[in-house]
């Protein structure tokens, strides 16, 4: 059996997929779903790699060590020279986090995971997309992935299964993992996103069109050039109206990337007729010629325009023509010096897996552990800029020991804030929340100092101190957060202590999303019986379960003091002061945020508190904004210190610039009268 011939379409339908990447990340709204480009290249993997590895498997020839050391020669040495000039424009511009960032993506990418580092990586704590120049090699990973598993399927397969069966089979298995990427995007979108097992339906999707082909051809079935031209004519209409209408706030893979892979294979089915119409468009010369250059193109894209980003946020018309001018010569010349002679030089195996493979992820897995182990290397940069930086990545875990520990009030935390006393009839306060929760922590602690009070931190990152509602996973609630919300109720309950600090990253809750520059899963809320996933009854059981919590506290005695949300950015902007100082072209970046735009982010929970303050007097609100916002700008820095650890958590000094200055407006007379009694 005989494999099929080179296809100069599929690579012109390369071009159309990398053109269609690269102007959705250059500016999304030119073409707002020009990502399914991605989904694409994983249709054309999959049938690519099966038309070679089937006629080989079927006829008793294929050699594992062939076929990854083809692998190794075509993907590893660009890869791994994108990576090593991306570490060391990093070393250069980026700032000692950042750098920590990129070593770990390096790290991770090395190994071939690096989509599951990214999918960890987003949610809660994610870093903006600015500060990670191998973001799109996860879907390379996911590739790599799918050519470590597939020999070994199909070999199995074709072993196990007689070939009028194993096409049912493929196809069945393809429609157990679709529906079960449609069941993993609704229970966890960012993981969907990123992991094979939601993802492997598009590449054997590819691989079913390939093996269906040859079958075909072995059988001698033929179609019709009506049905090519008209399945053709179809498949490139459908694939430029999804890069048109798709968006990136869609439910997505799941049923959505079916259609994406359908129509694909349309295409691609179409193209097996060189009269088609169809082929005769992709395979035109240039767009060949684009569609070789593709995986220089999609590989040189992202870090450059990461880099130019970081650098100057700005990004005009002429900034964007600069970086296509950069992305077309990096990938000519690498194409032309790395990628092209070095997948066909002749080397013996044992020294391609040396050179190729084991060297470079040796050398990159160090380099990445040295760059953590020294912080990110931040003496590179002036003194005054280190200090600032230091200050902004000042978090309360890393005053620990300057705390005395007081046992016995599990699941509290036992580090004291406050008053260090080992008495416990000082212990006069809990502070419960989130991550929010957990900044606030050094602010707790002025108060308690200034207003003779020991108190103690207890929550999860992630968990609203919530009585009676439950975050939802697929419409089920989780039990995590709940059960440790009710463990801390009970210590709460059964304590003298007279009040109860409150904290949480409240938009999230009422609004299910992150801030702008996160990525993850919506959050929703749920109480009782009703798991609905929707805004409204994420809003309706925040006000249901504060109301609760507050009712609870009041009811034991204990006076709710509420810490409200600080803003949050769609940037770092700690991040952005240091790189104002630092580059010219950022000196004209706004580093604070319009208050307009907390107000309208923040307007559902701060109209539930001020019900409740209506309606429970016994309540008092920490108003951050009094102190942040001026009317027209929320601030992210005071008398020159940096208010943020990241893009919306406050850092040690940050919170306790805000307390103090909190307590020298009028606005904090009611928690002092209250603290003072």
């Amino acid at each position: 059996m005989q494999p099929i011939k080179y296809r100069a379409d599929v690579d012109g339908l390369r071009a159309v997929a990398v053109i269609a990447v690269i102007l959705f990340h250059l500016n999304p709204a030119w073409l707002p779903g020009g990502f399914v480009g991605v989904d694409v290249f994983f249709v054309i993997s999959g049938f690519i790699i099966t038309t070679s590895l089937y006629p080989s498997i079927d006829s008793n020839v294929f050699s594992f060590s062939d076929f990854y050391i083809k692998r190794i020669k075509r993907i590893l040495p660009l890869f791994y020279l994108v990576v090593f000039s991306s570490l060391v424009v990093a070393y250069i511009l980026f700032l000692p986090n950042d750098l920590i960032n990129y070593a770990d993506s390096m790290r991770y990418a090395s190994g071939f995971i690096a989509n599951i580092y990214f999918e960890k990586q987003s949610g809660y704590f994610a870093p903006t997309s600015d500060s990670l120049p191998l973001l799109h090699i996860w879907s390379l990973s996911l590739e790599e992935q799918f050519y470590f598993i597939w020999p070994i399927l199909l070999l199995c397969s074709t072993k196990l299964f007689a070939k009028q069966h194993l096409l049912k089979i493929l196809v069945a298995s393809f429609i157990g993992l679709v529906c079960y990427s449609q069941y993993s995007t609704l229970m966890s979108s960012s993981s969907a996103y990123y992991l094979l097992q939601s993802r492997g339906f598009e590449l054997l999707g590819g691989a079913i069109l390939a093996i269906a082909s040859i079958l075909k051809r072995e059988r001698n079935i033929h179609f019709s050039p009506f049905t090519h031209n008209l399945v053709g004519m179809l498949g490139f209409a459908s694939i430029i109206t999804m890069f048109i209408t798709y968006h990136k706030g869609m439910i997505f893979p799941g049923f959505s990337a079916l259609w994406v892979v359908l129509v694909t294979s349309l295409i691609i089915f179409s193209g097996e007729r060189q009269d088609s119409r169809v082929f005769q468009l992709l395979s035109h010369r240039k767009v060949v010629f684009v569609g070789t250059l593709s995986y220089s193109l999609y590989l040189w894209h992202w870090p450059v325009l990461a880099f130019y980003r970081y650098f100057d946020n700005s990004f005009t018309f002429s900034d964007m023509l600069l970086c296509i001018t950069l992305i077309i010569v990096l990938s000519l010349l690498s194409w032309k010096f790395v990628e092209k002679p070095l997948r066909h030089t002749k080397i013996q195996s044992r020294w391609v897996v040396l050179f190729y493979l084991v060297l470079p992820i040796a050398l990159s897995i160090s380099i990445a552990k040295n760059i953590v182990e020294n912080k990110g290397y931040a003496d590179r940069f002036p003194n005054d800029v280190v200090e600032f930086y230091q200050v902004s990545l000042d978090e309360f875990k890393f005053h620990k020991d300057e705390y005395k520990v007081l046992e016995g009030e599990q699941p509290f935390q036992p580090t004291l804030l406050g008053i260090q006393s080992d008495e416990q009839q000082n212990l006069n306060a809990f502070l419960w929340g989130d991550s929010h929760g957990g900044h606030f922590r050094s602010a707790v602690d002025i108060l308690g100092k200034e207003y003779g009070f020991s108190a103690l931190y207890g929550g999860l990152g992630g968990c609203p101190p919530l009585l009676g509602a439950s975050l939802l996973k697929g419409g089920k609630p989780e039990t995590r957060c709940t059960d440790n919300n009710n463990e801390l109720a009970k210590v709460i309950a059964q304590s003298t202590v007279k009040y109860v600090f409150l904290a949480g990253r409240w938009s999230m809750y009422t609004e299910t999303t992150r801030a702008v520059g996160e990525r993850g899963s919506r959050v929703y809320l749920g109480m009782d019986n009703d798991y609905s996933e929707s805004i409204e009854n994420s809003r309706q059981t925040f006000s249901k379960s504060l109301e609760a919590t507050v009712k609870f506290l009041i009811e034991n005695g204990k006076v709710p003091i509420i810490f409200d949300q600080a803003p949050a950015y769609d940037f770092n902007p700690s991040n952005c002061w240091l790189k104002k100082s630092m580059y010219e072209s950022f000196r004209h970046e706004n580093c604070d945020i319009p208050q307009e735009e907390v107000n309208k982010r923040q307007k559902a929970h701060k109209d539930i508190f001020s019900q409740l303050a209506k309606k429970y007097s016994e309540i008092i609100i920490i108003n951050t904004q009094s102190v942040l916002c001026d009317g027209n700008i929320c601030k992210s820095k005071l008398d020159g210190v940096p208010l943020y650890n990241d893009n919306n958590h406050l850092s040690y000094e940050g919170a306790r610039i805000l307390i103090r200055e909190y307590l020298q407006q009028k606005a904090s007379s009611n928690l002092k009268a209250t603290l003072e009694q």
